[in-house]
Parts: C-alpha cells; sequence; structure tokens
C-alpha cells in the first residue's frame, strides 16, 4: 500500500491520468472521424498500448526483495519493542479491571492517568516507526522506480508499444492477455540489476 503512493507521488500526482485522457481523446476523435480512419487490418495503424504495474515490479525485483529484508531486519528490535509495550499496557488494564471494585476513588484516578501516558507513550513509538518505515521504503524504492521507469522506456522501443499505463493509477478498465508487460520488466531489471550479496 505505501508503495502504491510513493509511486503515486514520484509520477507527479496525474501526469498519467493526463497521458491516459490525451490518449483517450485521440480514439474519440479517430473514433467520430468515421470508418475511413479505422484500420481494415488488426494492428495495421493502430496504437499499440501496454501495462505495467510499478507496485508488483519493485516488489518481485531481487533488488525490491532485498530491500525490504533489510528494513524489516533493521526495524525488527524497534517492532519487539512495541509488542513488548503492548503486552505490559494490555497486563495493566486487566489488572486495573479485575481490582477496579476495591480500588479507592483516588488510586482508581491515579491508576487511570498512569494507563492513559502509557497509551499515548505507545501511540507515539507506533506512528514513529511507522513513519520511519514509510521513510526507508521510500529511499529504497526511488531508485528501483527510477531504474524501472528507463527499462520500460526501453522495452517499449524495442517492442514498438505507443503507450505504456501503469496499472495502478486506476485509469486502466480493461487489459486485454499480454499487454501487461510487468513480468517482463522484472525478468529484465534482475538481470540488469543484479544484487550484491
Amino acid at each position: 500500500m505505501m508503495v502504491r503512493a510513493i509511486l503515486k507521488s514520484l509520477l507527479k500526482h496525474g501526469l498519467v491520468c493526463a497521458v491516459a485522457l490525451t490518449a483517450i481523446s485521440a480514439v474519440h476523435v479517430a473514433q467520430a472521424a468515421g470508418p475511413a480512419n479505422v484500420p481494415s487490418k488488426p494492428g495495421v495503424n493502430a496504437t499499440r498500448v501496454a501495462l505495467i504495474d510499478f507496485q508488483v515490479a519493485i516488489l518481485q525485483t531481487e533488488e525490491g526483495k532485498a530491500a525490504k529484508a533489510k528494513i524489516e531486519k533493521e526495524l525488527d528490535s524497534r517492532k519487539k519493542e512495541l509488542l513488548t509495550q503492548q503486552t505490559e499496557l494490555k497486563k495493566m488494564e486487566d489488572d486495573f479491571e479485575a481490582k477496579r471494585s476495591v480500588l479507592s476513588e483516588d488510586e482508581k484516578g491515579a491508576r487511570t492517568r498512569d494507563l492513559q501516558a502509557k497509551l499515548m507513550a505507545f501511540q507515539r513509538s507506533q506512528m514513529a516507526l511507522e513513519q520511519e518505515v514509510r521513510q526507508k521504503e521510500m529511499q529504497e524504492t526511488q531508485k528501483i522506480f527510477q531504474n524501472l521507469s528507463g527499462l520500460v522506456e526501453e522495452y517499449a522501443k524495442k517492442n514498438s508499444f505507443d503507450l505504456v499505463f501503469e496499472k495502478g493509477a486506476g485509469a486502466v478498465l480493461y487489459v486485454a492477455h499480454g499487454s501487461d508487460i510487468t513480468a517482463d520488466i522484472v525478468g529484465l531489471y534482475n538481470q540488469r540489476y543484479k544484487v550484491k550479496k
């Protein structure tokens, strides 16, 4: 999910949609002009369109897998700390509920404040970790995205595609079998950008 948000910001908010609308408009103009502009044989003067799912591509490249494993390893101890805090909070809450009926009003108030303070500290730690994960994912995926973009351009030229759309941008309503080039691009990426072990 985060990769999709990163891709959308990298695609300069709407660039894909603008290209898609231009392509759709061109098709409508050609259709409105009448049968003279429609090719008599499939593929003759037809616009060749392909799709790529950058989120899938990034996660399937060897470099993307290595980056994900690296991020998880770096943040593993922080996740364990959060789980420990969560367990302690649950234990405090259960203990408070079990003793609530025998506690004085002052003790109830003190325990409630203590529980709320620890809950807020936990939530801050959780948000900080989520933000750090997003930041690290963005750093790791930017380079992969740029490399993939270059490969898509090369692939499209070599295979005579006129347009390549990002599948996850939300503008694609139908995909003919064979139009999705994601697997081909992932294969090319893994050949060109070897992961150093």
